[in-house]
């Protein structure tokens, strides 16, 4: 999804050699005239013609499209909050990178998705087209620092997608069904970089917020299950304007312009690479403080327990009286980190390591709470060519400093309360494939698996080339765990995908 810069090649020979050095000659009418053997032939030197430098243009774009479908429908036909059994989506990417000079580059692309998705027998089907802005940036290259504006990826720690600090670019978490570095979203920023000695320095600045895109309802990864639909009816919401609702529907205020991201990043560079960065950022997911009385009522839904009925009739009176129930905000935290990247053996490990001194919870009545964390990622991957192909990464995070009666949602089961405690959390993610037949099939398996709850997901897949530039690949997800394991909680149903991915250019 990145566009490289053209290298044009200017060197052009004015003469041809043979094989004894001397310079062959075209099309002579005069007697050959033969050379004494002791005698050298006087050496020829090629002239370079520099023809001048001007604009290179590359056009590049990929186009990509799958269907899923539902292994079994959990929800009643008509129930609020129903998931949606069956999806579809068609993803397109186009743009122009363009050198302009040794000293300009400018890089434009747009992006668009249509995306359709239908509960159980059809119902609430709907339909939507989302065009936006991609990559789309200026480059300005001097002998001491490079300067690039405009809508741009912003990497940082050593893992390409998992590293706790590269936290700059907001992700689209509605994309489980492709790759991590897809999911990522540009943003619009003013980076500047250089060299200084032996190490690399960056430093970015985002001014404008844009948070995480993900769904709030009717999907089996939304925040909102189907548990919750007695209290939250989505029903009377016609399916038409519904997913354009879910991007705002738990905000209640958003960050002020120019009140953005700042990060700053030193690195070496050498056989081990060290370096270490802070970022200072507004978190990409909305802080929602819930009412007491609704929060009581929502846990009593979601645990199975009878709803108190006079919580239930107070909330909806208040309700209609206008109050407001909710605050959804975004606080602010700091990132401090290091990483190092080394090559060992025939692949290459990359660590991450950082520490936050606030950040966002939930405890297990979905009330937000600061806490402190540190969180680490190791993972190895190949780095030499191989029909093999292999990684393996884990991510682990401590929360220090929770109470006897405190349960950080998801993280942690229920029998972690009952003394102060320090909150661990550890994630194993896996991948494994082989590619036989010329590299024209791919047969891999992706899975991951959460100890503490042990809550994993197990994703085989198989592609197929079958033409240059178009790849066609059938899958199926498959998750496992309790009520309210990561990977029980979202409850994302097992099911079965069909789609291709065609390189335009």
């Amino acid at each position: 999804m990145r566009g490289l810069a053209l290298v044009v090649l200017l060197a052009v020979p004015a003469h041809a050699q043979d094989e004894d050095g001397g310079v062959m000659a075209i099309e002579g009418f005069e007697p050959f005239e033969e050379v004494d053997a002791g005698v050298a032939a006087a050496p020829v030197l090629e002239a370079f013609k520099t023809e001048p430098s001007g604009p290179t243009v590359r056009l590049y774009g990929w186009t990509s499209a799958y269907t899923s479908l539902d292994t079994r429908f959990d929800s009643q036909r008509g129930a609020a909050l129903a998931e949606n059994v069956w999806e579809g989506r068609l993803r397109a990417v186009l743009g122009v990178d363009v050198k302009i000079s040794e000293h300009v580059r400018l890089v434009l692309e747009g992006r668009a998705q249509v995306r359709g998705a239908t509960q159980r027998d059809f119902d609430r089907a709907k339909g939507f087209f989302e065009p936006m802005l991609g990559d789309a940036f200026v480059d300005l290259y001097t002998s001491k620092v490079d300067v690039r504006v405009g809508n741009q990826r912003i990497p940082l720690g050593a893992n390409a997608a998992l590293a706790p600090a590269d936290a700059l670019n907001p992700r689209d978490l509605r994309e489980s069904a492709a790759d991590l570095e897809d999911a990522l979203l540009p943003v619009f920023a003013l980076r500047a970089q250089g060299e200084l000695g032996k190490l690399s320095w960056l430093a970015a600045y985002v001014p404008f917020f844009q948070p995480h895109r993900y769904f709030v309802f009717g999907q089996d990864d939304g925040l909102l299950q189907p548990t919750f639909g007695a209290a939250l009816d989505n029903t009377r919401i016609d399916p038409s304007v519904e997913d354009y609702l879910q991007d705002r529907v738990l905000e209640t205020q958003r960050p002020v312009p120019f009140a953005g991201d700042v990060a700053l990043r030193v690195a070496n560079d050498g056989r081990v690479k060290l370096g270490a960065s802070w970022v200072w950022m507004n978190e990409k997911m909305p802080r929602v403080r819930v009412d007491p009385e609704l929060s009581k009522v929502l846990a009593s839904q979601a645990a199975g327990r009878p709803v108190d009925q006079a919580a239930a009739v107070s909330v909806l009176n208040r309700f209609q009286a206008g109050e407001t129930l909710y605050r959804g905000f975004y606080g602010r935290q700091h990132l401090f980190s290091l990483e190092a990247s080394a090559l060992l053996g025939p692949g290459q490990l990359d660590v991450d390591l950082t520490y936050s001194p606030r950040q966002t919870f939930y405890d297990a009545d979905f009330a937000p709470t600061d806490k402190a964390s540190v969180t680490w990622v190791a993972s190895y991957s190949q780095a030499s060519d191989s029909p093999v192909l292999y990684s393996l990464s884990y991510l682990g995070m401590a929360i220090p400093d929770i109470g006897a009666r405190e349960q950080l949602a998801l993280l942690e089961p229920a029998t972690a309360a009952g003394a102060p405690h320090t909150a661990f959390f550890h994630l194993f993610i896996g991948f494994v494939g082989v590619s036989v037949w010329n590299k024209r099939f791919e047969l891999s398996l992706r899975g991951t698996f959460e100890p503490v709850q042990r809550s994993f997901s197990v994703a085989p897949r198989g592609t197929w080339q079958a033409v240059e530039g178009l790849k066609v690949f059938l899958a199926a997800e498959f998750y496992e765990g309790t009520p309210w394991s990561p990977f029980g909680y979202f409850g994302r149903n097992d099911r079965v995908l069909l789609g291709a991915r065609y390189e335009l250019f």
